[in-house]
This record gives C-alpha cells, sequence and structure tokens, in this order.
C-alpha cells in the first residue's frame, strides 16, 4: 500500500473535483425531494386556470410572495394530499413466513402494518399536515433506503437533535438485519448490522407479532434497545400476510404521543411503505438467505467476490445491481457494503466495461473473464492503479463475481527483471532428473543468448566461458557433491566483450546424486574498475596529502618569517600605534599575504602602512617582501605617502611577474596631530570620535600593479584628542552581511567606547577560516 503522505497536486485536483460534484449531486436530489410536490401544485393549477405549466408555475410564485411562505409549502397546502387508505389499521400478518423470496407474492403488495392511532381520521394541524405533505413528495423522490431515512429524519420528524431512522429486513431465521439508517453514528450501525432472535428488541417484537409498537421512553420495558434514543415507533412492513421487514422511528429523549402524533406517524409510515415497496427489489437477497453452496462459493474465491442480484427499470432494463453477499475478504477491506447498490459502492465499474459486461452476461449469457487489466481504483481513499483478473458466472437471475488482485506479483517480476538488469546478473537452474532447465531474463542478457531459442543444457553452457577456464567452472560443479554450496570467478564472453564474472552454485541432493544444480552469475567488470578507480584515487590522494603538509610547513615558516611578533605597538608623543595580523586557523589554509608595519621615525613621527597582496603561499609571501620593507624606506627617507605609493607602483608595473594589492600608508606629525594619508585601492579607514566611528570617505587611487604612470592623493585629517584612525584587511569584515562596512563601523564603535582600543582586538574571532590585519593609531585623550 501507498504511505500516508502530503496529496500531490494532481491528487488534491482529483479529490477536490469529486468533493464538489458529490456536493452538486446532494443539491440536486434534495431539490429533487420537493419536485413532485410542486409539479402536482403546479398541475392543481393549470387545471383551474386553463394555461400552461409554465404559466401556472408563474402564479404558484407569485402567490408564494403575496403570502409570504415558500413555494414548496404554498405546494404542499394546494395539493391537500393525505395518504390513502393505506393508512388505516389492518390485520396483523402471519409472523412465521420467510423474509423475501415469497411464492405467490411480490414487492408490489408491500405496505406498512399501521395502527398507533385510535382515530384514523384524526386532522392534522396545517403546519403538521404541510410537513407531512414535503416529507411524502421527499420519500417518493428517495434514490435509496439511504437517502429514504434521511428524508424521514430531517423532514418527517423535524430533524431534532439525536433523532435516528433505520430500515430492517427480516430473515428466514427470526433475526433482523439493518438495511440503512440515518442519525446513528457509524459504529453503532456497524455493531447492529444483524440481531438474531434471541434478543427481545422492538424491532424483533414487530416481526413476531406483526403489529406497531411504541415505547415514549417513560414507562418501564424489558426491550433490548437497538442504537440509541429511548422513544421509539416501530412499523411492520408486510408482503401479502408475512413480515419482511421493519420501519423504526426514534427519538433521543423521552416524550409523551399525543392523539395528533399518533395519528401524525401512521400516515408517515405508510407514506414510508409506498416508497420502500418502489425501492425493496433493491434491497436484494441477503446473505443469510442465500444457500449455503453460495456463501461457500464466496470464501473459496479468495474472499474476493460479490454475489449481484438485478435492478430492472419499469422495462426490464438492468439498472444496477444489489451487492446481494459479499466476501470475508470484501467485508474486511470495504465494510458491510451488502444492500447497497453496485454502482453507488464501485462508480468506476460504470467507465472501465464492467457493468456492461455484467449487464450482458446476464441477460445475453455473453462470457465475462479478463485478465491482467490495468484499471482505476480507490485504495485507502486515494487513487491508484491495479492490476486485475475478474470473472463472473450467471447464476440463475443472479450473477457471481469475483477479482484478483495480480499488480504485486507483475511489479514484482518486473522489479526483478529490472534488477537483473541493472546489476548485470541472472540465474539458471539444471533440473538433472527431469533434463530441463530455467534461466532468467536477466541470463539471456548476460550471456546475449536470445530467450526465443531458450536454456541450453549444463554441458553446453560452459561454451560461453573463456577456454582457459572451463575446466575451473567443471571443478566448481564437481565439488557439489557434498551439497556445499561454492563461488569461483571465471571470465564469461559477453555481447560487451569478455568479461569477470563471480559464479555462485548450489545443488539440491537427492542421496548421494545431484537432483538439481543452481547457478548465479553476476557481471563485476564494473566492480574492478570501481577498485581500479579506488586505488588510483588513494594514491592521488596520498600524494596531495603530501602535498599539503608540505604547503602548511611552508605557511608556518613564512608567517613565522614575515610576522615574528603578533603584537605592533609603536608610541610617540601624546600618540600611539597598534596593530595587529591574524593568521587563518582553518586547516589547510596558506598564506594571503595581510600584513600591516610601523616605524617611529627620528622626528618623533609615526609612519605605519596596512596592505593585501592579491594571490596565497609563497606568491603572497613575495609580495608581501616587495611592498614592505621599500614602503618603511621610503618613508623613513622624507617620502610622502601618495609619492611612495607612484614609486612603488611604478617597480611592480616594471616587474614581469609583479602582483595586484591594495596599500594604505599614513604619516602622522604629533606636534599639529596631522595625518596625511594615501591609499592605493585599499578599504575606506574609520575614524572613531566622541564614540561614534564614521568612514573617512576620501577617494582611493586604483591597486598597485594595475595601471602604468598612476598618480595617487594625499590626504589631510587633523585629529583632535582621544580620536583614533583604524585601517584594516577585508579578514575582519562579516562579509554576508548587507553592508558589511557600515556593520563593522558599528561594532568599532561599540568596543571603544566599552574598552577603547584594546576592545577592537576582540572583534575578530579566534577562529577563522580567512588572514586579517588591524591597526589604530590613537591620539591621547589627555
Amino acid at each position: 500500500m501507498a504511505r500516508q503522505s502530503s496529496p500531490r497536486p494532481a491528487e488534491a485536483d482529483w479529490v477536490s473535483r469529486v468533493q464538489r460534484l458529490e456536493a452538486e449531486l446532494a443539491g440536486l436530489r434534495r431539490a429533487m425531494r420537493t419536485r413532485g410536490l410542486i409539479e402536482q401544485a403546479k398541475g392543481l393549477l393549470a387545471e383551474r386556470h386553463g394555461c400552461d405549466p409554465e404559466t401556472a408555475f408563474g402564479r404558484l410564485s407569485a402567490m408564494s410572495q403575496q403570502r409570504n411562505i415558500s413555494v414548496v409549502d404554498l405546494a404542499a397546502d394546494l395539493v391537500g394530499a393525505t395518504v390513502p387508505d393505506t393508512a388505516e389499521a389492518q390485520d396483523p400478518p402471519t409472523p412465521t413466513a420467510p423474509a423475501l423470496d415469497l411464492p405467490g407474492h411480490s414487492p408490489a403488495e408491500l405496505r406498512t402494518v399501521v395502527g398507533l392511532a385510535d382515530d384514523p381520521d384524526h386532522t392534522l394541524p396545517q403546519d403538521q399536515a404541510r410537513v407531512l405533505r414535503k416529507c411524502l413528495a421527499a420519500l417518493d423522490a428517495a434514490h435509496d433506503f439511504a437517502a429514504l431515512a434521511d428524508a424521514l429524519v430531517t423532514i418527517g420528524l423535524g430533524g431534532p437533535p439525536g433523532a435516528a431512522a433505520a430500515l430492517f429486513s427480516a430473515e428466514t431465521d427470526g433475526a433482523v438485519r439493518l438495511v440503512a439508517s440515518h442519525g446513528w453514528p457509524a459504529q453503532v450501525a456497524s455493531e447492529w448490522q444483524r440481531s438474531p432472535s434471541s434478543l427481545n428488541t422492538t424491532v424483533g417484537a414487530a416481526v413476531r407479532t406483526g403489529r406497531p409498537l411504541l415505547l415514549d421512553g417513560l414507562r418501564p420495558h424489558d426491550f433490548v434497545l437497538i442504537g440509541p434514543g429511548p422513544a421509539r415507533a416501530v412499523y411492520p412492513l408486510a408482503v401479502g400476510g408475512h413480515v419482511v421487514g421493519v420501519l423504526s422511528l426514534i427519538w433521543a429523549e423521552a416524550r409523551e404521543f399525543t392523539a395528533t402524533d399518533l395519528a401524525y406517524l401512521d400516515r408517515l409510515a405508510a407514506g414510508t411503505g409506498r416508497a420502500v415497496r418502489r425501492l425493496w427489489p433493491t434491497a436484494g437477497t441477503r446473505a443469510a438467505s442465500l444457500p449455503v453452496w453460495l456463501a461457500g462459493a464466496l470464501d473459496v474465491m479468495g474472499g474476493l467476490g460479490h454475489l449481484l442480484t438485478p435492478v430492472r427499470d419499469e422495462h426490464g432494463t438492468v439498472t444496477d445491481f444489489v451487492i446481494a453477499a459479499a466476501g470475508p475478504a470484501v467485508r474486511a477491506s470495504d465494510g458491510d457494503t451488502i444492500g447497497r447498490l453496485l454502482l453507488d459502492v464501485y462508480p468506476r465499474l460504470r467507465v472501465n466495461g464492467v457493468f456492461d459486461a455484467y449487464v450482458a452476461l446476464l441477460t445475453d449469457d455473453v462470457p465475462f473473464a479478463r485478465q491482467a487489466v490495468v484499471e482505476d481504483a480507490l485504495v485507502n481513499g486515494r487513487p491508484r492503479r491495479v492490476i486485475l483478473n475478474r470473472r463472473a458466472a450467471r447464476v440463475g437471475d443472479a450473477l457471481l463475481a469475483s477479482w484478483e488482485r495480480i499488480d504485486a506479483t507483475v511489479s514484482n517480476d518486473a522489479r526483478m527483471a529490472r534488477l537483473e538488469t541493472l546489476s548485470r546478473s541472472g540465474w539458471a537452474e539444471w533440473d538433472l532428473q527431469a533434463g530441463d532447465a530455467v534461466w532468467s531474463p536477466g541470463l539471456y542478457g548476460l550471456v546475449g543468448r536470445d530467450q526465443a531459442h531458450g536454456p541450453t543444457t549444463l554441458d553446453k553452457f560452459g561454451s560461453f566461458f573463456a577456454a582457459a577456464d572451463r575446466g575451473l567452472l567443471r571443478e566448481l560443479l564437481a565439488g557439489l557433491a557434498q551439497g556445499r554450496p561454492d563461488l569461483a570467478l571465471l571470465r564469461l564472453h559477453t555481447t560487451h566483450g569478455v568479461v569477470p564474472v563471480r559464479v555462485f552454485a548450489e545443488a539440491d541432493l537427492a542421496g548421494d546424486d545431484i537432483r538439481l544444480i543452481r547457478l548465479v552469475l553476476h557481471d563485476v567488470s564494473e566492480q574492478h574498475a570501481a577498485e581500479d578507480r579506488w586505488t588510483r584515487s588513494e594514491t592521488v590522494s596520498a600524494a596531495r596529502q603530501i602535498q599539503l603538509a608540505a604547503e602548511q610547513s611552508l605557511t608556518a615558516n613564512l608567517t613565522r618569517l614575515l610576522y615574528p611578533g603578533r603584537d605592533l605597538v609603536l608610541h610617540t608623543t601624546g600618540a600611539e600605534v597598534t596593530g595587529r595580523h591574524y593568521a587563518a586557523t582553518a586547516p589547510r589554509t596558506q598564506l594571503r599575504g595581510d600584513f600591516c608595519d610601523a616605524e617611529r621615525l627620528d622626528d618623533g613621527s609615526l609612519l605605519f602602512v596596512i596592505g593585501d597582496a592579491f594571490g596565497t603561499g609563497l606568491v603572497a609571501a613575495a609580495a608581501v617582501v616587495r611592498l614592505r620593507f621599500p614602503v618603511v624606506t621610503l618613508g623613513a627617507a622624507g617620502t610622502a605617502p601618495a609619492e611612495i605609493l607612484r614609486i612603488v607602483n611604478g617597480m611592480l608595473m616594471a616587474a614581469p611577474d609583479g602582483p595586484l594589492s591594495s596599500l594604505l600608508i599614513g604619516h602622522y606629525q604629533p606636534a599639529d596631530r596631522t595625518l596625511r594619508w594615501a591609499s592605493a585601492g585599499h578599504l575606506q579607514p574609520l575614524l572613531v570620535r566622541d564614540g561614534a566611528a564614521t568612514v573617512v570617505d576620501d577617494p582611493a587611487g586604483p591597486l598597485l600593479g594595475l595601471l602604468d604612470g598612476q598618480r595617487f592623493d594625499t590626504h589631510t585629517l587633523r585629529l583632535q584628542p582621544g580620536d583614533s584612525f583604524v585601517s584594516f584587511t577585508d579578514g575582519v569584515l562579516h562579509k554576508r552581511k548587507r553592508d558589511p562596512l557600515a556593520e563593522f563601523a558599528t561594532r568599532v564603535a561599540g568596543a571603544n567606547r566599552k574598552d577603547g582600543t584594546a576592545g577592537l582586538w576582540q572583534l575578530t574571532p579566534p577562529e577563522r577560516d580567512d588572514e586579517a590585519c588591524l591597526l589604530a593609531l590613537e591620539v591621547s585623550a589627555g
């Protein structure tokens, strides 16, 4: 079965369409309840006024508006129909007759045995008479017993909470079986499907006595009540002089019944009898009254079978079948469907041709058998495609139908064939005593033999293997005489060339003789190729590990060479430069070329530089050497920051392998707290003042090594006591933020307010997958 799950879009659309159609059908059936009553009223007005039916309906609508009542209520008043004299009390039938199949009688003679009211001619109030007429119209329009019970409760009884109606058929042993109910919970209806004659029930009493029975729920009694509700009116249904069924009307609470109530109930029951008379042939012959051999046949057919009795219209045409009996497996999977119409339970039989085939079998004696036909069905409430074998046979004026679901078997065979194809395997059996053999489809494909030619003998099977391996195959088969399975790796000639196959062999022994030999062959060429690929991959991986270890060692040595100290601290009068290099901590990360440096010059000024060279490993280390030391040397000689950038850029452009890099150079004079700085493609620095950090938005020149002859600008910034000038590389940024620079400025301001410049070193986490540098020039507040 399919797993539960949410429904796919196509399934959800299918379910919604079914629900919409069911709602429309229910609405049409409700409208049909009153159609007959309105048609009668239209006929009366047409005859009275000498007009056509459409004009009569117009008059009916206008009269309903003038009187401020519904068209249905007005039609009920105009018709003024009363139940015929079938509502009068009659002699009770003989209580000992069989239930349905009665010689000399037909369902057309079915009637309700009434007589609860002392005065059969008691006049009903207008409102009650109107309800009776509407209910009788709905009963006449009921298409099955379930609709009939629905109309009795919702219209006839007024639909009070807990009210119910039930219809029973009487069986040959005095038991009663539930045909239909409305208002009972499903569990109650299931538990009371059949009530044995040994139970003293009100329904059983009506069958035994042939008289109607009334319980008001206020007075004690010794009846076992079927279903909930203490008050009830129970009426026998009789054909000729024999009780064939029972109608039970039930209220949830005890109540006193007036004379008017009893007259109303008698008329309602009599009208129900007329509707039951029309529907009774569809009740069919119940399983309990079937011949014993038919019930046994249903069980023998695997439990998947129906006994179907036809439903015919006035012309004798079969319009449906009643499920008269069902096998145990059907009852277990579909619930108690006995007594229901076949097309109500299985509507797909109409469109897949099965229903028409059943009709042809019954009417024209056309044989019916279907093998391995794909059908759409509901399985556990979900649409599924199933594969069925169907058969049906005529039994008198009924059909005995059976089916067998084989999609699981077909699917398993298809799966096994598919698995053999995917795994390039197959099997064979040789029965040495019978002299025959069986090969799987996969083996035919493996050895390249047409299935139409059939299997070879065991002696000729060795010809499919390489000549050098045929002796190994004979040794493998000879060893089976000990009854132990064995395994060998041989080479097989296939349509794809010679391939290695693993051969598994076993034998069934009869005494000391081998009776049957089984072989399973599996093409292991892909496995061998995979093992070769794995070996090569392991070799490459080992070489890569050695290379990575060497690169990690090189990175560590370069880091120690270029950054002998982690922190940089330089002081001058009223100012301090601090910097830190953060090496990447992620494994197998090479040197990236982020660097920072500072120098206190002879005049007491501070020169600092921060940069990011493109490349990794030795390339990055070489770039750092090319940039770091010339910058410091030129700055110590008094060269302005912008001029230093111009000279270094020319040097890189002249080199054949000059790297790209970004660089920011600053020169601070403590005498007037003036900072002169220049940038070549580096990230914009931050100015921290009065607890706020802002981006210094002066333009930067292009990257070094990008354009020849490029000139750079020197920017001047007058710092105040307590200011900090912070520069950095991109390794300190959270690059997934929408604006990483603004987010970093916010973090810098917060750290500075909390711990001053010392708080900046906590902004970069200890575990990093990227290299970073952070440098700050801080002017003393004093």
